[in-house]
């Protein structure tokens, strides 16, 4: 039985071949914590498509201070056969562009660039960054790529489902997980300690 329906899925795309691959989504919200109450919410999307993984990651938060500041967030990460193709990460601030950072992979190295233009090189494949930690346990892996600071940072492992990524600016972040899914983050950022607690389960879409 179990073979005959993988044929059943499998058979249309041979006798079909203009047919469009079929795109596999998963979706992840999260509500961002400071203080015990919520200042906005996350929503990360993983895609598979030929052989390529997409990650979405958008944010909206305000924070109130001394005054009040509010961030928004969006990122996009590709994967080929578990190599990072492209890293982009756009960050606004009250409307100003703070972070316009990319990444592009060229078969040898990473071109990098932000908002002033050419950043430099990174000379190394990529297996894994921050996007791609919600949707993947890090287990053994020594170090991520971070699409803010545009380098490879270290990743410590604390327990069995729980991780400390150190920054290049004295901040930390700790992931929680369950089930190889992170259902906890625990953000070190510039203006606040917060917290990104998934409030709802994995959803599919195809």
């Amino acid at each position: 039985m179990k073979a005959l329906l993988i044929m059943s899925i499998m058979l249309p795309g041979y006798f079909q071949p203009n047919r469009t691959t079929t795109i596999t989504k998963d979706y992840l919200n999260y509500s961002i914590i400071k203080d015990d109450k919520t200042i906005g919410n996350i929503r990360v999307e993983r895609s598979f498509k030929d052989g390529i993984t997409e990650y979405l990651f958008e944010s909206r938060a305000k924070v109130k201070i001394l005054y009040s500041i509010e961030i928004y967030d969006k990122m996009g990460v590709t994967f080929k056969q578990n190599i990072l193709q492209q890293a982009s990460l756009f960050r606004t601030m009250n409307g100003k562009l703070k972070v316009n950072n990319t990444a592009t992979w060229n078969g040898s190295f990473y071109h990098l660039s932000d908002k002033e233009g050419a950043n430099g090189f990174l000379k190394q494949s990529v297996f894994c960054s921050t996007a791609s930690l919600y949707f993947n346990e890090p287990g053994n892996v020594k170090s991520v790529f971070s699409e803010k600071f545009q380098k490879m940072v270290p990743v410590q492992k604390i327990d069995s489902k729980r991780y400390r990524i150190n920054l290049p600016n004295g901040n930390t972040t700790t992931y929680t997980y369950s089930s190889g899914i992170c259902t906890l983050v625990e953000a070190e950022t510039d203006f606040a300690n917060l917290k990104f607690v998934l409030n709802t389960n994995l959803n599919k879409a195809h």
